[in-house]
């Protein structure tokens, strides 16, 4: 990332109103790093800024030369400043339609690294995770939700801590500013609820699109294993919130997911098993 949208980040960030979000309740300025943490310090660093969210979870943005190579970084430390979480640095686009771009590859050596990114795929609906950088103040809310979903997203993975987050609705198109929503937001619980549901009524989890059975093809790693997809799409809802049901809430495989958002408007889940029966009839 080149130093000057690094700057304009830091910028941003240094000046975020107090009716945001999220507290910035710390910051270095720009200059070499001192006394924050052994891979960080004395690098070269355009801001450090410690933002808090109302359940008090805290996250460190650093905006650093994080290989004293000129390209900086955007990496995100926990509040404790033991480790950094995730080093983004890969930029795409141009102008005002600069996004990051990261990729969850856990390295673990105990053979669960395929559970772990299942588990990231399950929150974030995909292991690359892509956020939009922000070109004005109204744009730095989001910019800051998105660290912190990576943030929880990673460390819980990371662990397979099976209290697992929420799960993205929708997947980041830069600037086309169609709005990412979070199931925190709509109720995780719901999402829970509709996977239990779907327990009860079928005795086990299966794509409504396809009939996939995870459980069926990967064996007992893929018990219980399903993706919710919100049939209502953000931009149909009230921007002060809505009231999501159960019934609302499809449950899908991870291709399927990812190919009812493929088209805007979504796919209804009728004309995607249109779609692969008409497929299926060809190939036949």
């Amino acid at each position: 990332m080149e130093q000057s949208i690094a700057k304009n980040i830091s910028t941003l960030l240094s000046v975020v109103e107090s009716g945001n979000r999220y507290k910035l309740e710390h910051s270095y300025a720009s200059g070499d790093l001192t006394g924050f943490h052994q891979w960080a310090d004395g690098k070269p660093c355009e801001g450090a800024f410690l933002f808090i969210d109302q359940q008090n979870f805290g996250i460190w943005i650093v905006l650093i030369d994080w290989k004293e190579n000129g390209n900086f970084y955007v990496v995100i430390f926990p509040r404790s400043r033991v480790g950094p979480i995730a080093e983004i640095h890969k930029t795409h686009g141009e102008g005002d339609e600069v996004v990051l771009s990261w990729k969850y590859s856990p390295t673990k050596r105990d053979s669960r690294n395929w559970e772990r990114k299942q588990y990231f795929i399950e929150a974030f609906l995909s292991d690359v995770v892509t956020i939009s950088i922000p070109s004005g103040s109204d744009e730095v809310d989001d910019f800051i939700s998105e660290l912190f979903t990576l943030a929880n997203s990673r460390q819980k993975a990371d662990s397979l801590d099976p209290d697992r987050p929420s799960t993205r609705d929708g997947f980041p198109e830069g600037k086309m500013k169609q709005k990412l929503h979070f199931v925190r937001e709509r109720n995780a619980e719901l999402v829970r609820q509709a996977k239990l549901l779907a327990l009860r009524m079928f005795g086990r989890l299966i794509c409504e699109c396809c009939g996939m059975d995870f459980q069926s093809v990967y064996g007992k790693i893929g018990a219980n294993f399903i993706e919710a997809h919100h049939t209502k799409p953000v931009s149909t809802l009230h921007r002060d919130g809505e009231n999501i049901q159960v019934e609302d809430l499809a449950m899908v495989c991870s291709n399927c997911h990812r190919m009812l958002h493929r088209r805007r408007p979504w796919l209804e889940r009728h004309e995607l098993k249109q779609l692969l029966d008409a497929n299926h009839s060809l190939q036949g």
